[in-house]
């Protein structure tokens, strides 16, 4: 009967530990000072291109492409909550896919099959100018989410600006976010 106590309590502080880890980008915690964050990601080789609201702007290299990363901060601006990286955006339907094919395997391989998966074009022809227009319209889904240790990590192709479209990555940091949902109800 003791073995069991102490069994079940390994596990209870195992997913105790599970649950207060933070989620990772490029092998940096989305926790803390947006400062520091932003350190770490410039001693990785991302070069700082800006800010916009509260999220801060990189450029740098992500699995071998070049793309641009946005740092996201709470309103407050003190604390990282969510990385976002933004490929180049492209007028080419095929080129969005095949990015958003790639990556979409390379997570699976990974994290294994997506929480949520959903890809649905409604074009009736096969043409590219009818695919990027459904983009544009916003009758375009293509996105996949995984739930991984300390938040989730999520895939989709989106309009970038007219008949454009790029593909993105967020990652979201569940501990953070949920500060950050806690603050904003704190204030209505």
């Amino acid at each position: 009967m003791k073995k069991i106590f102490i069994t079940l309590a390994v596990f209870f502080a195992a997913v105790n530990m599970m649950a207060q880890e933070h989620l990772s980008f490029k092998g940096i915690p989305i926790e803390g000072s947006v400062t520091e964050f932003c350190q770490k990601l410039k001693n990785k080789g991302f070069t700082s291109i800006g800010q916009e609201n509260n999220t801060s702007l990189f450029s740098g290299d992500f699995t071998g492409r070049e793309a641009t990363v946005g740092v996201t901060a709470t309103n407050n601006g003190k604390n990282v909550f969510a990385v976002v990286v933004l490929f180049e955006p492209s007028g080419e339907w095929n080129a969005l896919v095949n990015t958003y094919d790639y990556y979409k395997d390379l997570y699976t391989r990974k994290y294994g099959k997506p929480f949520i998966s959903k890809e649905k074009n409604p074009a009736p022809l096969n043409s590219n100018s009818v695919l990027m227009a459904e983009l544009n319209q916003g009758r375009v889904v293509y996105g996949s989410t995984w739930k991984v240790t300390g938040g989730d990590i999520q895939l989709s192709i989106e309009k970038s600006s007219v008949y454009r479209g790029m593909v993105m990555i967020r990652y979201r940091d569940s501990q953070n976010v949920k500060a950050k949902i806690q603050s904003d109800l704190d204030d209505i």
